[in-house]
């Protein structure tokens, strides 16, 4: 790997959730302050390795995603930090995980982003080899000392994502963002969001709150889509992501696909392009470019990854993405199939992958009176 390999998220940026610190949310977490995070050897050493051109551990996963798709969360922080480069600690972005309160239980997901998943963990202990961190039925938080920094420290950051767990069922967010809204009203603020809400105060901040971005998650559409993302009610959230698009000042889609997604994608392409032509209608306020599909195609957990399927489910899936690139799609739709159908065509089957996937969704199944094997069949 040559010295043009380079992330900024390790200087400008820090993750954290209830285990604790890290420079992005694909690396470890430490258990560390803030206040002394800048000084941690892992830190250093990860900055060291970047600035020499060196790819660590777990920078590999943007490596894999880049050689799959052409992007990853490193290519695009560089375009969010202008491609600088730099070569000190200046935290002035935090993607704040304040708790794993959550109404979904999604399949891809873990204890650590969902108390309902830590739950079910504690009630089935046969789901425990699924996760590599220990389950918890209880709800968990980010350290009260930590917790204290980012409200002493808002005013020296630009940006704060708020993720969870769901962060629109986090009471603990409200009150940040009532402060942000007071105090520092044109830092930018981003919430990812299963597009779940109800309540009238996320309606008035995104009216009121003037540099509020929303990241919708939605992986599949319809009846599906609640097999894949547990709790969803996909009336509701259709009816909250077509209000964002129109009343939103800025919103993104985010579709993560797996091999229990890459049979719907389909419906959720269409989706997709009809919410970003709304967007894009006088009432909105998107400008010409609408919102941005964006996708994560899964590699983690293994054994849910959009290429671990059995042959037959293989060549099926192939032909099935290959009638997708007929539907109406922008570039980056579009570029994500070529990605994937490529992976497809060159994965071969693992056997034991796959049955760790048909045992773990078998299981699920059986916890939630669901059927997986209907996420199979391709929908058109």
């Amino acid at each position: 790997m040559s010295k043009e390999f380079y992330c900024p998220l390790p200087f400008k940026h820090a993750f954290i959730d209830s285990t604790g610190i890290s420079a992005c949310c694909q690396h470890t977490r430490y258990n560390v302050s803030l206040d002394k995070w800048q000084d941690h050897p892992e830190l250093i050493k990860l900055q060291q390795a970047l600035l020499n051109g060196k790819v660590l551990g777990s920078c590999q996963e943007c490596v894999k995603q880049e050689s799959i798709q052409g992007k990853s969360l490193r290519t695009s922080s560089l375009k969010d930090y202008n491609h600088k480069r730099f070569t000190k600690t200046d935290i002035d972005y935090i993607n704040y995980v304040s708790f794993n309160i959550c109404n979904f239980k999604c399949r891809s997901c873990s204890p650590v982003f969902s108390h309902g998943i830590g739950q079910e963990a504690k009630r089935n202990p046969e789901l425990k080899e699924f996760f590599w961190e220990p389950p918890d039925s209880k709800t968990v938080s980010v350290d009260d000392t930590n917790v204290l920094w980012v409200k002493e420290n808002l005013h020296k950051l630009n940006r704060i994502m708020f993720t969870g767990g769901e962060p629109t069922m986090i009471p603990g967010v409200k009150v940040l963002l009532e402060q942000i809204k007071l105090e520092h009203p044109r830092m930018q603020v981003l919430i990812i969001s299963n597009a779940s809400f109800q309540d009238e105060f996320w309606y008035r901040l995104t009216e009121t709150l003037p540099n509020l971005h929303w990241t919708v998650s939605i992986d599949s559409v319809g009846e599906s889509a609640g097999i894949v993302r547990h709790g969803s009610n996909w009336n509701v959230i259709e009816k909250n992501v077509r209000w964002l698009a129109q009343n939103a000042n800025s919103l993104d889609i985010n579709s993560t696909v797996s091999n229990l997604t890459v049979f719907h994608l389909g419906p959720l392409l269409t989706f997709g392009r009809d919410i970003q032509k709304l967007s894009i209608s006088p009432s909105g306020k998107h400008g010409d470019l609408g919102c941005r599909h964006q996708f994560f195609v899964c590699t983690r957990p293994y054994y849910l990854s959009a290429d671990n399927f059995s042959e037959d489910l293989l060549l099926k899936a192939v032909d099935y993405l290959k009638n997708c690139k007929k539907l109406d799609l922008d570039d980056e739709q579009s570029q994500m199939l070529d990605g994937l159908i490529t992976q497809l065509s060159n994965a071969t089957y693992d056997s034991v992958l796959w049955e760790k996937n048909q045992r773990f969704n078998t299981i699920i199944d059986g916890i939630r009176n669901e059927n997986h094997t209907s996420l199979y069949k391709a929908q058109a």
